[in-house]
């Protein structure tokens, strides 16, 4: 510890005092700074060992990466698929449906052409009636 000393009333502190590791820790240096002490081996070893490590950590992520990415392509396919499965089932359902109304249209047209020549018929009965009826 720092001890005062008295010098006509005054209190001074001798600085350094005689037994420095009394007042900093074990691995302070005097001049400021933490001292501590490496050696090369360990450093190294602890160097290559924390390299592998992030070697395996950066390889396994760009695994998992690639199994996610596989996986997402695979899906991303399965969907495509399904998609142009509905899309040919659209295509079978509305061919099926312009079919049932060309059908219809058909009928329709021939009825039509029906009801036309018999209105033809009436009116050509309607002029001979009248005709008869002026003749009278």
């Amino acid at each position: 510890m720092i001890q005062p000393a008295d010098t006509n009333g005054l209190i001074t502190y001798n600085f350094p005092p005689e037994n420095p590791s009394n007042i900093f820790p074990p691995n302070f240096a005097l001049n400021g700074f933490p001292n501590y002490q490496f050696t090369t081996n360990s450093s190294c070893i602890s160097s290559n060992s924390t390299s592998d490590e992030a070697e395996g950590i950066i390889k396994e992520r760009k695994q998992r990466r690639m199994i996610s990415n596989r996986e997402s392509a695979r899906r991303s396919r399965l969907r495509k698929q399904r998609q142009l499965d509905e899309l040919w089932s659209q295509v079978v359902r509305l061919r099926a449906d312009n079919l049932n109304l060309i059908e219809k249209l058909n009928q329709l047209s021939e009825s039509h052409d029906r009801v036309v020549q018999e209105n033809c018929e009436l009116k050509e009965q309607t002029s001979d009636l009248r005709k008869m009826l002026t003749d009278l």
